[in-house]
């Protein structure tokens, strides 16, 4: 290395070479300070980012400790940051053991990404059914879970409203099949008969003798009042069905309700010598749809007679105070001293699915609709029905109009 000193010219080459290279320094340093501004930019975006969503964002180590969580965690689950680190997941997740945990992360392990659906608690104690996307993630030699948490309780209820919507197309689609057999079967048998015992009367009346002739007559009645009541029934169902029954409920004199429709029914009775007991207290007023009470006392009453043997009793009335219900409703009852039901009967008495309807004493028919129209009915009324017999030895139907009863 030569000591000599440099030349002017030497020396201004190394000052213009040294400022090259401050200035590249210079520049460099710019570069990393504008590059470390993009990094804190991006790393705080990210974190607003994370901090803003609405789902819960949890890290979790091999042994289910969390080691990072979001502010949507801390809100969704009511807990602090600090809580929440000092926690293992199965703290919060009531389905989870620390057994289930380790074959949890060996399942992360294998797999990667997936998602399950599990349920979680939060703090005050309240639980809500959670949709979990579990990520493997790997960060500075370790592996964590990386799990993102959606709250799923609106998509629980669509699903419980879709499954119940399914449930009453089926409902509705047995409903139309019971309808199309009723009228079928029910109504085709008394129509082809009364069609026979007309021709008949029309081509040999002549022959026949009075007591024919009045046989004949009975028969033709009797058949034209079960298509009468068929037709009223279905008429009856198919506008609940469809809406057109509007319910209307007002104060209603109970005992004069009762003996309206006793004295509509006075005629059947008559045919079995049946006498009907009108038991309700006379100052007892109900608010109800008149309509709908009517229906239901009318097809009660109806059945009594139809499965009584004659001169027999039917009582209509209300069951002491003392026996009223937890929720203190008013239960009233039709009872009769019929041929009862056995316990087969009674299970499917009140379902449109099932052919329940047998015949009466006097080998009366019917379809078994009436009494779908009283527990539909008397449900608007968020009222029960419900029946206690015994093969031979009668029937009692109970039905309750809650809490719509009063005394004057």
């Amino acid at each position: 290395m030569s000591l000599l000193p440099k030349t002017y010219e030497a020396l201004l080459a190394d000052l213009k070479r040294l400022e090259n290279e401050n200035q590249l320094l210079r520049q460099t340093l710019e570069d990393k300070v504008i590059h470390h501004s993009h990094l804190i930019h991006e790393l705080q975006f990210t974190k607003y980012s994370i901090d803003t969503i609405s789902d819960a964002i949890f890290w979790t180590d091999e042994y289910g400790n969390y080691v990072f969580v979001n502010d949507a965690a801390c809100k969704n689950y009511g807990y602090t940051k600090e809580e929440l680190l000092s926690m293992k997941m199965f703290e919060v997740d009531p389905l989870f053991t620390v057994e289930r945990w380790n074959a949890h992360w060996q399942e992360i392990l294998d797999r990667k990404s997936f998602s399950i659906e599990t349920v979680n608690k939060r703090k005050d104690g309240t639980s809500f059914p959670i949709e979990v996307t579990v990520n493997l993630v790997e960060y500075n030699g370790k592996q964590y879970n990386c799990a993102i948490v959606h709250n799923i309780t609106e998509r629980k209820l669509s699903e419980d409203k879709l499954k119940k919507s399914a449930i009453r197309l089926a409902e509705m689609n047995s409903t139309k099949d019971k309808f199309f057999s009723i009228i079928a079967h029910d109504l085709r048998g008394p129509l082809g008969t009364q069609r026979e015992f007309t021709k008949i009367l029309n081509e040999k009346d002549s022959s026949f003798t009075d007591a024919e002739r009045s046989t004949y007559l009975k028969m033709l009645e009797e058949s034209s009042d079960l298509v009468f009541s068929l037709l009223e029934n279905l008429l009856d169902w198919s506008r609940s069905q469809t809406g057109a029954i509007q319910f209307h409920p007002v104060p209603i004199d109970f005992y004069e309700l009762t003996q309206r429709v006793i004295g509509l029914l006075t005629l059947s009775a008559n045919k079995k010598n049946l006498t009907i007991s009108n038991q309700i207290p006379k100052p007892l007023e109900i608010v109800a749809d008149s309509f709908m009470i009517e229906t239901v006392i009318r097809n009660l009453i109806s059945n009594a007679i139809k499965f009584s043997n004659a001169q027999k009793v039917i009582t209509i009335g209300v069951l002491p105070s003392e026996q009223k219900t937890i929720r203190n409703e008013t239960t009233f009852f039709v009872k009769d001293e019929g041929v009862g039901m056995q316990k087969e009967q009674i299970e499917n008495l009140f379902r449109l699915d099932q052919k329940t309807s047998t015949l009466g004493t006097g080998r009366e028919s019917g379809t078994g609709l009436g009494l779908i129209l009283c527990k539909e009915f008397l449900e608007q009324h968020h009222g029960t029905i419900w029946v206690e017999s015994k093969s031979g030895f009668g029937s009692t139907f109970f039905f309750q109009l809650a809490q719509n009863t009063k005394n004057l």
